[in-house]
This record gives C-alpha cells, sequence and structure tokens, in this order.
C-alpha cells in the first residue's frame, strides 16, 4: 500500500481502468478502498465499466471494518473464521490445502500463494506438474495467481502465460503501483503483453528511442526497461 491524496488516487482508479484496461483493482490499504469503489463507480453505465475492488489487506481491531465492506470482495486465509456478509476469495498458502479443497466442494474464488507456485523463470520444474495436476480437479474453482512485476528479462510475461496455461484463471501484477510515473505505463504495458497471443519477445512498441536509455520502452533485445529498477 502506498499513500496518495484523493485526487491522485482517484486519477490512477481512473486510468488503470481506462488507460490500463485492468479489470480489478487491488488494494491493502483500507483508507483506499471506499475512494477507489467511488471513483469506479461513477463509470458506470460507461465504457470501460467500473473494475472490481478488492482488499487483501489485514483484518485488524483498528481496520476500518466499515470502509473495507464497500470493496466487491475481501480476502482471507483459508480456513479463518468468516463474520464478514461480503464475497470472500480464500488465499491458500499450500499447495496441500488446495487438494483439500478439491477434495471437499472444489467450489468458491482462491488466491494461491506463492508457496502454491513454480519459481518465475522455472517454469520447467515438477512443481507446475503439480499444480497443473491439483487444478484439474478443481474445474468449478476460480483460481488467481500474483505476478512478480519487472523482472529481469520481462519474465514475469512468460510466467504469466504458463501459469495461464496450467488452468490458472487469473492475474495479479503484484505491487504494479507503488506511487510513481511507471504505475500505469507498467500497467498498461504488461496487460497488453500477457493478453497478446504472439511471442513477446519480438515486439517493435516502443523502440524508438531505447538506444538512447529511455526507460519504459524496448530495447533491441524486446525487453522493457523501468527506471523504477534503477532507484
Amino acid at each position: 500500500a502506498f499513500l496518495q491524496s484523493d485526487g491522485d488516487l482517484s486519477v490512477l482508479s481512473m486510468q488503470l481502468r481506462k488507460a490500463a484496461k485492468s479489470s480489478a483493482i487491488w488494494t491493502s490499504d483500507a483508507g483506499s478502498v471506499a475512494k477507489l469503489v467511488e471513483e469506479q463507480e461513477s463509470s458506470r453505465g460507461d465504457f470501460p465499466g467500473p473494475c472490481v475492488v478488492i482488499y487483501n489487506g489485514s483484518l485488524e481491531e483498528n481496520t476500518d471494518i466499515e470502509s473495507v465492506c464497500d470493496a466487491s470482495a475481501v480476502v482471507l486465509d483459508y480456513g479463518a473464521e468468516n463474520t464478514l456478509n461480503m464475497p470472500i476469495i480464500w488465499r491458500v498458502n499450500t499447495l496441500e490445502h488446495l487438494r483439500e479443497i478439491a477434495d471437499e466442494s472444489g467450489e468458491g474464488v482462491f488466491l494461491l500463494s506463492e508457496d502454491c507456485l513454480p519459481e518465475c523463470g522455472d517454469e520447467s520444474s515438477g512443481a507446475s506438474s503439480d499444480l497443473r495436476e491439483v487444478l484439474d480437479n478443481l474445474p468449478n474453482a476460480v483460481t488467481i495467481a500474483s505476478l512478480p512485476v519487472m523482472q529481469a528479462a520481462n519474465a514475469e510475461i512468460q510466467f504469466g502465460k504458463h501459469l495461464v496455461g496450467l488452468g490458472i484463471n487469473s492475474l495479479i501484477l503484484q505491487n504494479a503501483c507503488v506511487g510513481d510515473e511507471e504505475d500505469v505505463t507498467y500497467t498498461q504495458w504488461a496487460i497488453e503483453m500477457l493478453n497478446k497471443k504472439a511471442s513477446s519477445s519480438f515486439s517493435m512498441t516502443g523502440l524508438t528511442g531505447s538506444a538512447n536509455g529511455h526507460f519504459g520502452v524496448a530495447s533491441h533485445s524486446g525487453e522493457m526497461k523501468w527506471r523504477r529498477l534503477q532507484q
């Protein structure tokens, strides 16, 4: 989470919907939920319509529960007590827990932790086969995975496509927005590349100027360079 003024947060919310074409905004800042929901709801009836807003932060005693309840859904650890009268996304921390879910109802929306996934850049490991096997037994579940952002050689793009190929239904760009000038630029690029069927290793997008060290444009090798990583 990061702190922004109400105006900046509203602008970011609008840009993620219109420019980046996000389908959901996830936040761990309870104080931002109502502001994000208000801005998104202002687009109802327009195109593109509102993104869903998901709260995936803590629910401590000092958390503004009333504000959190404005979200479309809240993330809770699998097996935790649920006293909220709203949609829940269950965070699954181990593949064994996911197997338990498959053996039970097999229904619901589940956010898979890093421990359930193969490592980014090591898609050929046995962890991929294990995950595919469990996902094949969850035909009625919606599964979500987080992608690390701004990886070397843009490895998150191939990783995301690999996870979808295993059966993951939805992807999150984890910490894509940190309050800097590349929030929207990166998110827009990553969503476009993840949705591209052609190889991400060959793209002319933004090639001009990259030889001069510009950021947010493709190098001659096809790799995007990001200023955030240089700071």
